[in-house]
């Protein structure tokens, strides 16, 4: 799909206006805390780290801010959403009265493993639907928001499809449709990490090297390894179908993060979203890593504004 310079245009002055709408609550309570759960979906255990600021707790039965984040192909919650200090999105959401639960899906991080299945999205959606319910009854809400970063966006969109009684709002960062690349001769179901992949590339962002150099320690201390369904699934259709998404939905990803091509299918699958409440937002001068890099506040204003609406 070929764009034209005001079509473009338009999307960049929504991204700066959402930006603008919406700066992080400054919240008078206690300091950010954290806890680790366990669920548990077919005798497979599931790891969920939860973080939220102290003297909140009673809000979020009446406000509903509980949310769930969901990593991405590689990396468990811990790399992705909660690295070092100062580059979490688990404080940034905590600090605006979040309670905030990220998911090691199965064969990733804490959780444990199985033989049945690779992690491809649909297994991995029943992990999502697992956790949700246990946060469900934990915090005694009935929806819980969730968002899928990158690849996590796949099973998130199909947890959408099938329970939309449990979900509020839906957030998708760097979703797609179309097959991204070719799944090449995956033997084994699980790959090994090492260094060259933990280790951010200049080209992948606007990243502080020092930041660069300790989230990889985190990385890598928490995956030595990662299940190959991802991989799986970038080579083929996607499994979410939009026209049966019907929660409130924000697709959204960083200006520096695709080509026309890979622009034109998230904008062909945001016209195909069943939701009467759907955004676009691509974030200026951010890349797929936009939740780490130097200018990551304008991905959680965009964010949050989108999260804050009634």
């Amino acid at each position: 799909m070929k764009l034209d310079t005001i079509k473009r245009g338009s999307l960049f002055a929504l991204a700066m206006a959402a930006a603008a709408l919406h700066a992080p609550a400054a919240h008078a309570n206690g300091p950010v805390k954290f806890h680790e759960h366990e669920a548990e979906r077919a005798g497979i255990k599931l790891a969920l780290l939860e973080k939220w600021q102290a003297g909140e707790e009673s809000k979020w039965k009446n406000n509903g801010k509980v949310i769930l984040l969901v990593h991405g192909a590689t990396w468990s919650s811990k790399c992705t959403f909660d690295p070092v200090a100062n580059y979490s999105l688990m404080d940034t959401l905590a600090n605006d009265g979040w309670d905030v639960f990220a998911l090691d899906l199965h064969g990733y991080g804490k959780s444990g493993r199985t033989e049945k299945d690779w992690t491809e999205s649909p297994s991995a959606a029943e992990d999502i639907d697992a956790a949700v319910d246990y946060i469900r009854a934990f915090r005694w809400v009935e929806k819980v928001h969730v968002m899928g970063y990158q690849w996590g966006s796949q099973p998130a969109g199909i947890f959408a499809m099938k329970h939309p009684n449990k979900l509020a709002k839906l957030v998708l960062f760097g979703m797609r449709t179309a097959p991204e690349r070719k799944a090449g001769d995956q033997r084994e179901q699980y790959r090994p990490n090492g260094a060259s992949n933990a280790m951010l590339k200049p080209d992948d962002g606007d990243l502080d090297q020092e930041f660069v150099r300790r989230r990889s320690q985190v990385c890598l201390a928490a995956d030595p390894e990662s299940p190959n369904g991802a991989l799986r699934d970038l080579a083929r259709q996607s499994f979410v179908d939009p026209s049966r998404v019907k929660a409130p939905t924000l697709l959204i990803m960083g200006d520096r993060d695709s080509d026309a091509d890979v622009l034109g299918d998230r904008i062909e699958f945001y016209k195909a979203l069943a939701s009467r409440n759907k955004w676009f937002i691509t974030v200026p001068g951010l890349g797929k890593y936009a939740t780490v890099e130097r200018g990551r506040a304008r991905f959680e204003a965009a964010l949050e504004s989108f999260l804050d609406l009634p």
